[in-house]
């Protein structure tokens, strides 16, 4: 009697083993698709696509450190859902609300992701949307001159995140300049003052491209450094101070990236 307890035990065993493995979810795609077309992307006037919107840092309240890109998928009553890309895949998505889906990858050219990344998901087949909702690109190196942003269009101040009318010492000072103005002038102000209030002796501040061996900023360039440091996806470089622009900038007067 004990024998057979034992022989039947061992069968509802490994039917419970075999159970638990069905349920598993499969690492396979569900039945219905949702092609990624360019959500979340902009023309950048050069035939590509940039981000909408750039985030970086998880101090930030970024998603990653480092470059990424964050997919989410909204799916109507959807309870599961993976996505394939040029990461390879099928990989699952995590559920974040009613019918929203997240993935995080690293980063690719947003020019080629448009008929390239797929999600599918269970549950109804319409109303689905696959986006890029933020991301955060590679950094490059880069150098805009003073001159640049004292000419450039506020589209290009939007990029860096700060306007003319932003005040100097709460700014430039300390990273790029070590020393603050009485008369806490604005950023339109150094950049569209004549004469050496300036232009003058460079002042180091706490950023390490101020020491030496580089040279100390002045405040007219650190303000260009500054802006420079503050363009998505690229950091001011001491080193292209003295190149051609045209080369050294990575936007143009109306702040479309070049290519």
């Amino acid at each position: 009697m004990n024998r057979c307890k034992l022989i039947i035990g061992a069968a509802l065993a490994a039917l419970g083993l075999a159970a638990m493995a069905v349920i598993a979810p499969p690492a396979t795609a569900y039945v219905n698709p949702v092609t990624y077309s360019g959500q979340g992307l902009i023309a950048d006037g050069f035939g590509g696509y940039d981000l909408i919107t750039e985030l970086c840092g998880v101090e930030n309240g970024a998603d990653a450190d480092g470059p990424y890109l964050l997919w989410v998928l909204t799916a109507t009553k959807a309870t599961s859902a993976d996505i394939t890309g040029p990461w390879g895949g099928p990989v699952a998505m995590t559920k974040t609300g009613n019918g929203t889906f997240k993935y995080v990858s690293t980063w690719y050219n947003p020019a080629t992701l448009p008929g390239a990344v797929t999600a599918t998901y269970n549950g109804n087949a319409k109303n689905a949307q696959l986006v890029v909702s933020h991301g955060c690109r590679p950094k490059g190196d880069g150098w805009c001159s003073p001159g640049f942003w004292r000419n450039a269009t506020d589209e290009a101040w939007a990029l860096t995140g700060h306007s003319r009318t932003e005040l100097f010492n709460t700014t430039v000072y300390s990273g790029f300049y070590g020393a603050t103005f009485p008369a806490d002038p604005t950023l339109n102000t150094v950049l569209t003052t004549n004469g050496g209030t300036y232009k003058g002796t460079g002042v180091a501040g706490t950023d390490l491209r101020t020491l030496p061996p580089n040279p100390a900023l002045n405040a007219y360039n650190a303000t260009g450094a500054y802006l420079t440091d503050h363009i998505p996806g690229f950091t001011f470089d001491p080193d292209l101070m003295e190149g051609n622009e045209s080369d050294t900038c990575p936007i143009d007067h109306f702040g479309h990236f070049k290519k």
